[in-house]
């Protein structure tokens, strides 16, 4: 049903407003085409420019006809200016469907309120006591509430929000909409209604609505039921036309919002719909809604109903629409309840809002039950999202969208070259930055792009800045690069020098333990000379001293030569071995009776110790077992910090690697709450543009960032990418970013971040700039960085993922490459198809297929499947578009 829809998309987007199109009976259309590119060319011609999007639609050309502008004049052809009307029922919206139409609110930016509709298939499964929590909900929050009983066949509404004590319903909106639709449009003949909405404006007669008290909160709710239930509710219903409710500007429902915007100003109005696919279930629906809540109990009979409905009025009218299911079962019964469900309403976990059996709620008699609330918190939170939304979309049409997207500014995340003023743009503290302070933890790991180099230059090159944010833990603490990419660290040895030290160590039987207490002794003497000038000029540590200051210059351009790397050597032989130990010792005793401490970082290891050299492991157990001896000798002023790539930390073999457990190493891990703060510090700091843009909806300073809780995130970033990941859908933007930057091993990584949000910059303001040709015209998007954009980044940064994984396993190339050249698989794929492509790939390079798998794992590429699904395994979001792999069906991007 949806091929025309995306003929029609063909035609909007190739020839805006200078089409017309109609399908009629046999799939025929009827298409006008009113464009110069037509100059000049024969019929023929000009239908090869739409023949095969219009065939590929399904349908077969009926009246065809393409003109010039002048040809068209000539003939006195002008294009039907017919508006498209939502549907009043079920059956229009499916006719819509199959003509490809779909319907626009433009009447929502004319309101002031929004409507939120409650539909169920079936009947009992708590609707009416879902809007009636959140009807609370929200009026506790500060909004004024109106709540709309248009269950109309079977109205009950009344019955859970009783009017006052001592009052009775006598009329409700059927009688309401009923005398204004029989009688003409006349100013004057209001005075003669029997019905008013609530008695305060100038038009005498019995009121429809009443208010109930929340008495303990001090707000109100406005209840508008059906009416009173009898022959004459009975009659009136069976006269009144649900197709003629809201189809004209001046029908009597537009006069019903009319006085519920002048006399009860509501901020929001919630409407119980009627169930199934009845008349007035689907007008409220189709008609009404600018958002809808869908409630279902967790059985096969609501499936196939629910999944109808809403991809129906997803299809005509595009709104919001989200599943409660209601109610769930606790525990494992729940549970496997939910699970049956989901793949067959192609929804993920977090695209339902569960709804909790309650006890409490089959014995009420009185509404709220406080006991329940909580369970229907998220509904109005993700109605206070829509009207967030809607907030930053007026903001984004009264600011220059175009100029603030220009001044986005996301540079490489390169942390070599980060300047110390860009450090708050690019860092963002996290619970591993404590951790990080404390002494004992001697080794960091984690993937690359994870930020590890980050945290080294911060500390290694910017210390003031690590300093403001360790806020006092890091006094009387000196930091010193023992080896990495900074400047302070250049005289040291490099990847071929490495190699050459490892032969000489082999060939005399030296041990990487002494070499790097000698490199360390090095980098101290050449860098941190007040240090230990005082302990080498003691008589016996002369030799030390002489050798030393022979063969290690101070100077800050000095380059390291093979005269250095020999001297290193030196320091390891017998005879200079002893006193490194004893200066080493020397230095801590000094450090220690100073009360301060001496630490030295390591970072470039990866590529400075050649990996998968026969040596590697050697060298760097050398240096952590250095970090373990030290500690173990008592030397707890000298300390040493090890970055490592976290896939080499896991090839490790080394003596003493099980003392190295989660006390004395640290995991690299982002929060979603993390990832979004620096996500935020990325924009707002390169652009005072998009700081004063999100600060109208949440001013947030500086300070506030590092405790911002996520959903006070969640509305600062909503301008830069929307609240949710397209407008009509349930699902977080933030969340869905924050899910795409992380793989199958819970590795996030931040630099991806950085190059998604790059690339969908350039990707939007190439598109933008295309719509506006020579004319500057407004986009009506509610985001700065629309779906497709954000699509392109995604891939961008998936890219740049599998080529860094690439490096990271080299084992793992020859398979990555086949699949991207081969398409050899798809996204998710079973055991067997795994295994051919394992035989045909890799069992040169991993003789166990078992083995195979296992590392595909740990490389965070490959997600176990859950029992109960079709497939045995899938590749991790992160790294699908980077393969170039097909998405099986249902999988969402």
């Amino acid at each position: 049903m949806s091929d025309v829809k995306h003929f029609r998309d063909y035609l909007n987007n190739n020839f805006p407003g200078a089409h017309y199109l109609d399908v009629g009976t046999g799939n025929f259309a009827i298409l006008t085409i009113i464009d110069d590119r037509f100059s000049g060319l024969d019929r023929p011609s000009r239908l090869a420019k739409v023949q095969p999007e219009l065939e590929a639609a399904g349908l077969k050309p009926g009246i065809v006809d393409l003109y010039t502008t002048t040809e068209a004049a000539a003939r006195s052809v002008t294009l039907p200016n017919e508006p498209i009307v939502a549907p009043a029922d079920w059956e229009q919206a499916v006719a819509m469907i199959e003509a490809g139409k779909t319907f626009e609110n433009i009447t929502l930016k004319a309101r002031k309120f929004r409507r939120i509709v409650f539909y169920s298939y079936k009947g009992g499964v708590g609707r009416s006591t879902s809007l009636v929590h959140t009807a609370f909900h929200l009026a506790r929050s500060g909004q004024r509430v109106v709540v709309i009983d248009m269950d109309v066949e079977a109205p009950g509404l009344h019955v859970l929000l009783p009017p006052p004590e001592g009052s009775t319903i006598k009329v409700g909106l059927v009688d309401y909409l009923w005398e204004r639709q029989i009688r003409p449009l006349n100013e004057d003949a209001r005075e003669d209604f029997e019905t008013c909405l609530s008695g305060s404006s100038e038009y005498q007669g019995t009121p429809i609505s009443y208010a109930i008290e929340d008495k303990e909160f001090r707000t109100q709710i406005h209840v508008i039921p059906a009416g009173a239930v009898g022959a004459n509710y009975v009659k009136r219903l069976h006269v009144l036309s649900y197709q003629d409710v809201l189809a004209k500007p001046h029908d009597a429902w537009a006069l019903f919002e009319e006085e519920l915007a002048n006399e009860l100003d509501p901020d929001v109005v919630l409407i119980d719909a009627r169930t199934g696919l009845g008349d007035w279930g689907g007008l409220s629906l189709l008609r009404l809604a600018d958002e809808a809540f869908f409630v279902m109990y967790p059985s096969e009979q609501n499936i196939d109903g629910i999944k109808f409905a809403k991809e129906v009025t997803e299809q005509t009218v595009g709104i919001s629409i989200h599943i409660l299911v209601s109610p769930v079962p606790e525990g494992i019964i729940g549970k496997n309840l939910l699970s049956r469900i989901l793949p067959k309403l192609e929804l993920d976990d977090d695209e339902i809002i569960p709804i909790l059996y309650n006890p409490n709620l089959a014995a009420a008699d009185q509404y709220p039950v406080e006991s329940a609330m909580a369970g229907y918190a998220r509904i109005a939170n993700l109605i206070r999202d829509t009207q967030a939304q809607d907030r930053v979309e007026e903001s984004l049409q009264q600011a220059d969208a175009l100029k603030i997207i220009e001044s986005l500014n996301f540079p490489d995340r390169d942390a070599k070259s980060i300047a110390a003023k860009d450090f708050d743009q690019f860092f963002q503290k996290t619970l591993d930055f404590e951790r990080f302070l404390d002494d004992a933890r001697w080794v960091v790991r984690g993937r690359k792009g994870t930020g590890k180099s980050t945290l080294f230059h911060l500390f290694a090159e910017h210390q003031e800045n690590a300093a403001k944010r360790a806020r006092g833990r890091l006094d009387g603490i000196d930091i010193l690069p023992g080896h990495g990419p900074v400047n302070s660290a250049q005289f040291g040895p490099k990847t071929d020098v490495f190699g050459d030290i490892a032969k000489e160590l082999l060939k005399d039987g030296g041990d990487w333990l002494s070499l790097w207490r000698a490199y360390a002794i090095v980098r101290i003497y050449t860098r941190r000379a007040a240090t230990i000038d005082t302990i080498l000029a003691k008589s016996e540590m002369r030799i030390l001293r002489d050798f030393l200051r022979s063969h290690f210059p101070r100077e800050d351009n000095a380059q390291w030569r093979t005269a250095q790397t020999s001297a290193l050597l030196g320091l390891v032989g017998r005879e200079k071995i002893g006193l490194c130990r004893d200066l080493m010792r020397d230095v801590n005793k000094g450090l220690e009776q100073q009360g301060r401490k001496l630490w030295l970082l390591y970072d470039d290891l990866d590529q400075d110790i050649l990996e998968n050299a026969t040596w590697q492991g050697d060298a760097l157990g050398g240096l952590l077992r250095l970090a373990y001896d030290s500690n173990n000798q008592g030397m707890h002023n000298i300390r040493f910090k090890i970055f490592l790539r976290e896939d080499i930390w896991n090839g490790l073999v080394f003596t003493n690697k099980s003392h190295f457990g989660p006390d004395r190493t640290l995991l690299l891990e982002w929060r979603i709450s993390d990832f979004l703060r620096l996500a935020y510090r990325m924009v707002s700091g390169g652009s005072s543009l998009y700081r004063t843009l999100a600060h109208r909806e949440l001013p947030l300073t500086e300070n506030e960032i590092d405790s911002a809780p996520d959903e006070d995130l969640y509305k600062v970033l909503a301008p830069l990418w929307g609240l949710r990941k397209e407008r009509s859908k349930n699902q977080s933007t933030a969340r869905w970013v924050y899910s795409r930057m992380t793989d199958a091993a819970n590795n996030t990584y931040p630099r991806s971040l950085a190059i998604l949000l790059k690339k969908a910059r350039e990707t939007e303001l190439e598109t933008r700039l295309q719509k506006m040709g020579t004319k500057a015209v407004s986009t009506g998007s509610d985001r700065l960085l629309g779906p497709p954009a954000m699509l392109a980044g995604l891939k961008e940064a998936s890219d740049e993922r599998v080529n860094a994984l690439k490096n990271e396993s080299p084992r793992l190339k020859p398979f990555l490459d086949a699949v991207i050249s081969g398409q050899l698989l798809r996204s998710q794929f079973e055991r067997a198809e795994l295994e051919q492509v394992w035989q045909k790939t890799s069992q040169e390079s991993h003789s166990d297929f078992g083995r195979f798998v296992d590392e595909l794992k740990q490389a965070g590429l490959l997600v176990e499947k859950k029992s109960n699904s079709q497939y045995d395994y899938g590749i991790a979001s992160l790294y699908i578009d980077g393969l170039g792999v097909q998405r099986v069906q249902g999988e969402k991007k």
